[in-house]
């Protein structure tokens, strides 16, 4: 485990203000430091938990991360003294297990890990817990309904809607509000997720907006190309799941007119996680294999960023989203935008400035715009990225001491809670 000697010492000695100048090569604040475990078992979303722990880190905060190992194609994106990947240690690169019996496998290897993190717990006795993702609910919420006898738990609900409307196995429905109501605090991203909480019943004290920031790639963009396809080019990227709307956006490129649709050409590329099969017979039956360039698997940041320099405009054909990485991680390349008006899309996007908005599962509004597109070829400059994984770090060390004040029955803290809130 790669927790160091910090953990070794008392938890009055742990609560001193310190002067350390550097924590996992991140520059750390004079606050007095809050020790804190970070729960992504199954590593849904290392970019975003790396630029988390910037930020955390620059406002006095000690992560350390509970998760798995980086996989061998992955580029390791947390700071290697900041994690702890005992999760899925054994199984989850494992070749040897049948197809059939991974997912009960799975199952199995969470229960362990998640008793080894209750053990890390007690042991340590961190400042606070925080998980990231739910995995297994009926599994997590008793390991979060211990923890939160022992110290305070705040829950990130990235996604209101569980799995985004996808198809869930009966293990992942059962009891996802529950985790809610163990934790001390909640965070989302956008308003209305808020406010999708809210009307489910959670209380309003406990909700607390944390804008997602800015994501960027660790590599320089390609040089520009000699030549390149003349046709307006469009991307879908990102893991490819029945929300993201890839049938919509076929639908609509199919009701084009033939002689508009030649101009088009759309890339589709991120690793399946649905039934390809029925998108792909699809295209065929409407004649589109000209215009859909599908690259299914999870891509290098070298091919990312090459792929989108090829691109033109991005899509986001969504029927539900609360945040989306993707989003984040393309706003600022300066490139047009089409996307569902659902989520941090209809928060955050200028209508007219940054692309279009469009109404979700609107087939024929997806066409006209695509269309639009292809005659106008609008442009967008690039616009700086400022870094907010500064202000993000704060206002999680606020909601933090909230948390903690709460645990320990007080009253609640000075501290400023997010303005969306």
């Amino acid at each position: 485990m790669h927790r160091g000697p910090r953990h070794e010492q008392r938890p009055a000695a742990r609560r001193r203000s310190h002067r350390s100048a550097q924590h996992g090569g991140y520059p750390m604040s004079e606050s007095a430091k809050l020790d804190v475990m970070l729960v992504d078992p199954s590593l849904f979303t290392p970019p975003y938990d790396a630029a988390l722990t910037q930020g955390l880190v620059a406002n006095g905060i000690a992560p350390m991360w509970m998760t798995r190992p980086t996989r061998r194609a992955d580029r390791q994106e947390l700071p290697l003294p900041l994690t702890d990947p005992f999760f899925y240690r054994r199984t989850d690169e494992a070749s040897w297990i049948p197809d059939k019996l991974k997912p009960v496998a799975k199952g199995i290897a969470h229960f362990a890990g998640l008793v080894k993190l209750l053990a890390k717990v007690r042991r340590h006795k961190p400042d606070v817990v925080h998980f990231q993702w739910i995995v297994v609910p009926p599994l997590d919420v008793i390991a979060m309904a211990l923890i939160r006898r022992w110290c305070p738990l705040v829950l990130t609900v990235h996604d209101t809607v569980p799995y985004n409307g996808q198809k869930m196995s009966w293990l992942q429905r059962f009891g996802h509000d529950t985790p809610m109501k163990c934790a001390h605090q909640l965070i989302v991203h956008t308003r209305s997720g808020r406010q999708a909480l809210l009307d489910r019943g959670v209380p309003e004290h406990k909700i607390t907006v944390i804008p997602h920031g800015p994501l960027q790639l660790s590599v320089p963009a390609p040089p520009a190309r000699a030549t390149r396809d003349p046709r307006w080019t469009v991307l879908l990227f990102g893991e490819i799941k029945p929300y993201k709307g890839l049938d919509l956006l076929i639908e609509a490129v199919g009701s084009l007119p033939v002689e508009v649709r030649h101009e088009l050409r759309v890339i589709v590329a991120g690793r399946p996680r649905m039934d390809m099969a029925p998108l792909v017979e699809r295209i065929a039956e409407l004649g589109l294999q000209e215009q859909f360039d599908i690259r299914p698997r999870r891509l290098s940041e070298e091919e990312m960023a090459a792929v989108f320099a090829e691109a033109d405009s991005f899509v986001f054909p969504y029927r539900q989203i609360d945040a989306s990485g993707v989003y984040f991680l393309v706003k600022g390349l300066g490139k047009w935008l089409i996307a569902s008006r659902v989520g941090i899309f209809a928060e955050d996007m200028h209508e007219g400035v940054d692309g279009a908005l469009i109404a979700s599962e609107d087939i024929a509004e997806l066409a006209r715009e695509l269309q639009d597109g292809i005659t106008r070829r609008p442009q967008r400059a690039p616009v700086p990225v400022a870094d907010s994984w500064t202000a993000i770090g704060r206002s999680t060390r606020q909601l933090y001491l909230q948390a903690i004040a709460e645990h320990r029955g007080g009253q609640r803290v000075g501290d400023e809670r997010s303005a969306d809130a």
